[in-house]
């Protein structure tokens, strides 16, 4: 009989396949890029989740960029600086920026960018809780006052895209969303649904010129299929390249990989808590199913490897706590705190995952930890959707009496800032959220407005030391991103954003 480790193994090794040697087909000044879902918008100042931004960010630009580093340097806004108490951002905007329909860049861009994004985008308004009004003082010079200072308003880049509403007063609502004009580097060429979308370079970019003239990024769901697009030749560059393919893929020469390690989402198990007749209501229950899954093997015999596992935050991150531990694989103990809360026996239930998307292996994650449910007396009924049905089935868990269990792209390790993604996916109403922890509420929002390094780490470790031992989530492992290209692509993924991006203008060939 297979052991849980070795079912593990050999489940994962089942879906791995024979890596040929790549073609090379692509014109020396076009790249086509495989992405693991298609946008639901072109337009950035509706754009709110993850699968928006990977074509979005090519044409449009927030106000204070990252370099490849993940500093915040100097871009649309030139200069800025906080008052001392935190609730005030002055901010002078370069003069020479041009969007892509012609118009200048001006105050009153900034200011119809933030009315609209707040509006439009959850995850704008979600970035700009604190936020009070903006005071223009002239073209270039304007002022962002706060009704509490916001630590996280740098690290988001300011949380929102500038659009031009001299081009939305002129071309009108569906042709501003249609055909959408940024500042960046990249302008919007063409929109094929469920197909690609074509961006082109802009010659009057504020910026430095880049090197490739024109992308095309092709919408692959299925990690398989983007797998063959690069080895046929296809593609030149594939998102999300599952884990199952890395080692083939460097081994051959042809094909070079790309990681961009602790990289936000965390991969976890995430339940709703809201109804008291869902075993998993209670805090013993979610703790068990924690010890029921041996997290290493399925990082080391499903995804060969290559994630880690963090109990939440990462080194390197604010309010990181060396003594927190992820639990432990004790599956005996799984079964003592079953029996203890009252379901010997286990019980039934439904775990959610995506058959597609941006993260890689869902299935075989999915499979493996509805395995080790099962063997400590929890029967677990896999339902797999496509990603807009499994998003919609998430978001609609909200609700006050919603039984849901998910394997679902989590914010833990990798944010911006750690109180962005406290509040994002466990902030009771945060737009990711079906979590509702008062005390954690009031702890993140005193950590968000305090502007001292220390005592805001100390307020963070608090927050993740609750939310730890209250198991709203079990972390099943980090995600790292694993960009796969041609061995003649050079590509250098931006640190820290809070999800995975392909920006062309850090791309070129050798």
């Amino acid at each position: 009989m297979q052991t849980r480790r070795e079912f593990l193994v050999s489940s994962a090794l089942a879906t791995a396949v024979g890596l040929p040697r790549v073609a090379f087909a692509q014109s020396e000044d076009s790249i086509t890029i495989a992405i693991g879902d298609e946008p639901t918008t072109s337009d950035q100042t509706v754009a709110w989740t993850g699968v928006d931004y990977n074509t979005i960010e090519n044409y449009a630009e927030y106000l204070f960029p990252r370099d490849t580093g993940g500093e915040i340097v100097p871009g649309l806004a030139a200069e800025w600086k906080y008052s001392e108490d935190g609730k005030t951002l002055d901010v002078t905007l370069r003069d020479d920026v041009v969007f892509h329909s012609g118009d200048k860049l001006t105050a009153a861009d900034v200011v119809f960018s933030y009315e609209r994004g707040m509006e439009e985008s959850r995850t704008v308004a979600n970035r700009l809780r604190s936020f009070d009004r903006i005071e223009v003082k002239d073209n270039y010079h304007l002022t962002f006052h706060f009704k509490n200072p916001d630590v996280t308003f740098l690290p988001n880049r300011g949380a929102a895209m500038m659009a031009s509403k001299a081009y939305f007063d002129r071309v009108g609502e569906e042709e501003f969303s249609r055909n959408p004009v940024g500042t960046g580097p990249y302008k919007f060429s063409s929109y094929a649904v469920g197909e690609y979308v074509e961006v082109e370079r802009f010659d009057d970019y504020w910026g430095a010129v880049p090197p490739i003239a024109r992308a095309k990024f092709v919408f692959v769901p299925e990690e398989t299929t983007r797998v063959a697009s690069l080895q046929a030749g296809e593609t030149d560059l594939i998102m999300a390249c599952p884990y199952y393919a890395v080692a083939g893929f460097d081994a051959v020469g042809d094909v070079k990989t790309v990681k961009l390690p602790v990289n936000h989402p965390t991969m976890s198990i995430v339940f709703s808590t809201q109804n008291p007749e869902d075993p998993w209501h209670d805090r013993q229950v979610r703790l068990a199913l924690a010890y029921a899954v041996d997290t290493d093997a399925i990082i080391n015999g499903v995804l060969f490897g290559v994630p880690q596992r963090l109990a939440f935050l990462a080194p390197y991150e604010v309010g990181y706590d060396p003594d927190l531990k992820p639990y432990p694989y004790d599956p005996e103990k799984a079964k003592a705190l079953l029996a203890e809360a009252g379901y010997p026996d286990g019980f039934d239930m439904e775990l959610n995952y995506a058959i597609t998307g941006r993260v890689q292996m869902n299935p075989q994650v999915a499979e493996a930890v509805a395995a080790y449910f099962e063997a400590v007396g929890v029967r677990t009924k896999l339902v797999g959707e496509e990603w807009e049905a499994y998003r919609s089935k998430y978001n609609a868990a909200k609700e006050p009496g919603s039984s849901y269990v998910a394997l679902f792209t989590h914010g833990r390790a990798g944010s911006p800032d750690p109180t962005y993604n406290l509040g994002l996916f466990f902030r009771a109403g945060g737009p990711i959220s079906i979590y509702n922890n008062p005390e954690l509420d009031a702890i993140n929002a005193e950590a968000t407005a305090t502007m001292d390094e220390e005592k805001r780490g100390e307020l963070i470790k608090q927050a993740v030391r609750l939310i730890h031992e209250d198991v709203p989530s079990i972390p099943i492992y980090n995600n790292f991103a694993v960009y796969a290209m041609k061995s003649n692509v050079n590509f250098v993924p931006t640190q820290g954003f809070n999800f995975d991006l392909v920006l062309v203008k850090d791309m070129s060939f050798a």
